[in-house]
């Protein structure tokens, strides 16, 4: 099954680590006359929700609970320089405040458009502090270590779950991704399912890890 995301798609590592540096800052302006390339539906289906859906979770070794809820979306045209300058969708879901420090989550699209049922486009977590993680970035194959940058870290697509359970419930097509910043002797892993999102996180830190679930939730998709 994850085979079928991956065909058509090949996008090189380094066009990759400039659209994520690009889509961090401010754009100046688009053009009508360049290509817009936009959020695959598939990728849609695992990250785009609307307004008022909300996920609770829970820190596996406290149990402390939380609600991260969708407050407001700003969907963009934004615009890239480089290949001849090309315009690209991106889409900010921003968060309430939370007790897990998550402020928003932003979708890109990547630098072309993807072939139906595919996905090139990649999920970033921000947290209180304006500093963000990459979440997801599926187009690549399993096991293949992509080198992002010092501060963004490894990023790898460790498998692919037809179906995968988890605190008394099964979800479908899980991905589960890995970041390594090894500046910062730090560790990320993340459970991404159709559907429904993040599921699951857990973080190591100087060797102490904290993993949070989800316990439930109310999704909202077009």
């Amino acid at each position: 099954m994850y085979t079928k995301y991956l065909k058509g798609l090949a996008i090189t590592q380094i066009i990759t680590i400039i659209l994520i540096i690009s889509s961090c800052s401010d754009t100046t302006g688009t053009s009508d006359t360049l290509p817009y390339y936009t959020i695959s539906e598939e990728f849609n289906d695992y990250c785009w929700f609307d307004s008022s859906s909300y996920w609770v979770f829970q820190n596996d070794s406290t149990l402390f609970t939380d609600t991260i809820k969708i407050m407001d979306i700003d969907d963009t045209k934004r615009f890239h320089d480089e290949q001849g300058g090309f315009n690209y969708q991106a889409v900010e879901l921003f968060t309430k405040s939370n007790a897990f420090n998550i402020s928003e989550y932003e979708l890109t699209a990547g630098n072309s458009e993807p072939n139906p049922g595919s996905m090139n486009s990649l999920l970033r977590l921000y947290k209180n502090d304006s500093s963000y993680q990459l979440v997801f970035l599926p187009q690549y194959p399993l096991g293949e270590e992509i080198i992002m940058g010092e501060e963004i870290g490894v990023y790898t697509n460790i498998e692919f779950f037809e179906s995968l359970w988890l605190n008394d419930k099964t979800y479908h097509d899980v991905y589960h991704t890995n970041v390594v910043i090894s500046s910062k002797n730090t560790v990320y892993n993340y459970w991404i399912a159709k559907n429904h999102g993040i599921i699951k996180t857990n973080s190591t830190i100087d060797d102490q890890t904290i993993s949070i679930s989800l316990i439930s939730d109310q999704l909202y998709q077009n």
